[in-house]
């Protein structure tokens, strides 16, 4: 059996950029694991989809680009391009990955997750994968969200198409279709069906769009979703019904689906509706969901060092990453957090860390400092 001081599990942009920020350890032994190929949620986006996050090199002014997964490299210099496609993002990230020559072992799915309690309270855990077993002192859970769809939100969901199923675009016949949900993925789903000459019917609890008193990207529509609205919400193929509380959807005897809401009013369409309606909450943290601790909204309960209140040694990163009402769901927020478990895992072995040339400290870069949040809105 192999032994390792730390185990990532998970090589999208949350993995990527924990095992940088772990390289800086001097002697630590960490590796990542992978079960499919670097960077593979964002390899499975429809082939339209692309970063509402802009990417722009200005790294040698400071400030990282706002997509990276560390303060050297830039995913628009990279690809070139300012809004990445999925694939493009991938690519990116293996690069990268390649580039540091990250401990990456790909194809390797981790099937069983026991934590070692006869060691004391962080006595390490016991992984079981598809390529053998190993011991880690410290894990970190950065599996993401993409491949955890909610395909239930309510009854009937199975009836429905989720956009995280949805390759490409331009494979859905055109016709008439009913999207669910006013968030970035309803609207893009809007966007791009509008775009191949069907009808589109938008159902929406609340506009997006409108920003409130306090403005987080995290909560409303993005500039970039905003902006493409305004060019095809005067289209008379869009449809935007307001203060629809989807509840069911059936299927009906001549195969048509009926969309039911709270109030009463439905929709019969032949075409499954399209589900914008978001990921399972915890996203990939759901595979070992024994090992956190949930609180009344189901979200995942961390210390202030991202580590499992439940499970010693366990930590999160990536989207799913909250703190009261901090919401980390973007590369740029959640990526903060990387030095901050790196420099607690550094401390507990008593090991140093290496910082970049012509950095002071362990804390570098713009991204680097802990105590980022207290008082900024991310």
């Amino acid at each position: 059996m192999h032994n390792l001081d730390v185990v990532i599990v998970g090589a999208g942009p949350a993995g990527i950029g924990m095992a940088l920020e772990l390289s800086k350890i001097a002697n630590l032994e960490y590796g990542v694991l992978e079960r499919d190929r670097v960077g593979e949620s964002f390899r499975r986006w429809p082939a339209q989809t692309r970063f509402i996050t802009p990417s722009f090199n200005s790294n040698p002014f400071g400030l990282a680009d706002i997509n990276a997964v560390d303060s050297i490299s830039s995913p628009a210099i990279f690809a070139g391009a300012e809004h990445l496609s999925g694939a493009q993002y991938a690519e990116y990230l293996t690069f990268v990955a390649a580039a540091n020559e990250l401990p990456i072992i790909c194809g390797c799915k981790v099937l069983q997750v026991d934590p070692d309690s006869k060691s004391g309270p962080e006595g390490g855990f016991h992984l079981v994968t598809e390529r053998g077993e190993l011991f880690t002192k410290f894990l970190i859970w950065a599996c993401g969200e993409y491949q955890f769809p909610d395909l239930k939100p309510f009854p009937g969901g199975q009836w429905c198409l989720h956009y995280a199923q949805i390759e490409d675009w331009q494979t859905l016949e055109v016709g008439n279709y009913t999207v669910i949900g006013g968030y970035e993925s309803g609207l893009d789903s809007a966007i791009n069906l509008l775009k191949l000459g069907s009808q589109v019917r938008l159902l929406v609890r609340r506009p997006t769009w409108d920003l409130p008193d306090v403005y987080d990207p995290s909560q409303v529509l993005s500039p970039y979703t905003r902006e493409r609205l305004r060019e095809i919400e005067s289209s008379d193929q869009l449809e935007i019904v307001y203060g629809a509380d989807v509840v069911e959807v059936t299927r009906e005897a001549n195969h048509s689906f009926r969309i039911h809401t709270a109030d009463g009013r439905q929709w019969d369409e032949m075409q499954p509706p399209i589900l914008g309606t978001g990921f399972l909450k915890g996203g990939g943290a759901q595979q070992i969901k024994e090992f956190w601790m949930w609180n009344d909204e189901g979200r995942i309960v961390l210390n202030d060092v991202d580590e499992s209140t439940h499970t010693p040694g366990l930590f999160l990163v990536g989207p799913q990453v909250r703190h009261d009402q901090r919401i980390y769901c973007f590369i740029y927020k959640f990526r903060q957090r990387f030095a901050l478990i790196a420099q607690q895992i550094a401390q507990r072995l008593e090991l140093g860390i290496e910082p970049p040339e012509g950095s002071e400290d362990g804390i570098w870069g713009p991204f680097g400092n802990s105590e980022c949040c207290e008082g900024c809105e991310c």
